[in-house]
């Protein structure tokens, strides 16, 4: 699709979305971004444990919940003297109880997308009213699914339905607000596309849009060399390509949903993953360097490289895993743990290691993740 729109897409995690915070984060993603006369989408995530409480609500058919998950929308909105959309979100908040006690998965899926929806309304609020930006929102961006509930697929169809409705809008604001995470059914049925899910929608309308720029805000600077709960010296990484990042995200670093960077390969888009009030960041592109890049621990059932019933996979992400050089060097470090069952990614961005016992995988990604380091340094 040839390049017609200057717009940056903007993703900003629901960590940033604090209470007495919401119009500070979102005037510096403005202010970032709409210096260049170019055109801005920004897309939103529930506020911080809103979604959790919003699925426990279902699930416990609990209406008291409810009120949990709306209370620092309503907190917002009081703060930022924004009384007509409090008003709104009572409403809405009125009939998610009474859809908590519907034993139906569309129900479910219904209740637990409105965090977006609830935080689209207050960024459009925050953005026009108390910063005077010209902004607006789309609630539908066109993000069409099948009716798998909790984890529906993006249908085909998306790509035109997004074009269409988000360059019409783009063409009267110089800002829209779009929330993550949900999509809707060809039968009119609002669906969730799973944990992380903003992150993904973020991707689809870059790609969708042929965006040049597409940013991540979220409360760190960027994508670690592990996680540094468990990694006590990780650091920055400095960039990645759209396929390291794709692995990466399938061994679950940095939470994204394991679908984000999938449509951004063989693009051109420049993804950056950075805090708003960051000079750094993790730069995502298409060119390799030539360096192991990560690495990362999951545990059974939540790795989409492998099929994992029990024990922990240890993953060393980086393009120069396809080359024997570096593969070696990783065997050699592997094979000092014991008999550990190793998979190559077919694409030589990954090497993965299957491990049974917790301590010893935890070890392993630290020696692994010393000798990641000693390259990228």
């Amino acid at each position: 699709m040839p390049r017609t729109l200057n717009v940056t897409v903007a993703k900003v995690g629901g960590s940033l979305l604090r209470p007495g915070e919401v119009d500070k984060v979102l005037g510096k993603v403005v202010e970032r971004h709409l210096a260049d006369d170019g055109k801005l989408v920004i897309v939103v995530s529930a506020m911080k444990g809103v979604t959790d409480t919003l699925i426990r609500a279902y699930d416990e058919g609990e209406p008291r919940l409810i009120e949990d998950a709306i209370q620092p929308y309503l907190t917002e909105a009081q703060r930022l003297s924004l009384g007509k959309l409090g008003s709104v979100i009572e409403g809405i908040g009125a009939r998610l109880k009474g859809l908590v006690s519907i034993r139906e998965l569309w129900a479910r899926d219904y209740v637990i997308v409105h965090g977006e929806l609830l935080s689209t309304m207050l960024a459009e609020a925050a953005l026009y009213n108390s910063l005077g930006v010209d902004a607006g929102a789309v609630y539908d961006a066109g993000i069409v699914t099948n009716e798998d509930w909790g984890r529906a697929s993006v249908l085909g169809v998306s790509s035109h339905y997004v074009r269409h409705r988000l360059t019409w809008a783009l063409s009267r604001r110089s800002v829209v607000v779009v929330p993550g995470f949900l999509g809707i059914s060809l039968n009119g049925r609002l669906t969730s596309l799973g944990r992380g899910g903003s992150d993904y929608t973020a991707s689809l309308i870059a790609s969708y849009l042929n965006a040049p720029r597409l940013i991540f805000y979220t409360d760190v600077e960027g994508i670690m060399t592990g996680d540094p709960r468990i990694i006590n010296d990780a650091r920055l990484i400095p960039s990645l390509t759209h396929e390291e990042a794709y692995v990466a995200s399938l061994t679950g670093a940095k939470k994204f949903h394991p679908g984000t960077f999938k449509p951004l390969i063989d693009s051109d888009v420049h993804v950056v993953v950075t805090n708003p009030w960051s000079s750094s960041g993790t730069l995502i592109m298409s060119k390799c360097i030539n360096t192991p890049k990560l690495v990362s621990i999951s545990e059974a059932g939540s790795i989409g490289l492998v099929s994992l019933k029990s024990g922990y996979a240890v993953t060393v992400v980086g393009c120069v895993m396809g080359l024997d050089e570096f593969r070696r060097e990783v065997y050699l470090i592997i094979d000092s743990y014991g008999p550990i069952d190793v998979i190559n990614d077919t694409e030589g961005n990954a090497v993965t290691s299957i491990v049974k016992d917790q301590d010893v995988a935890v070890k392993l990604a630290k020696e692994l993740h010393r000798w990641v380091v000693s390259w990228i340094r």
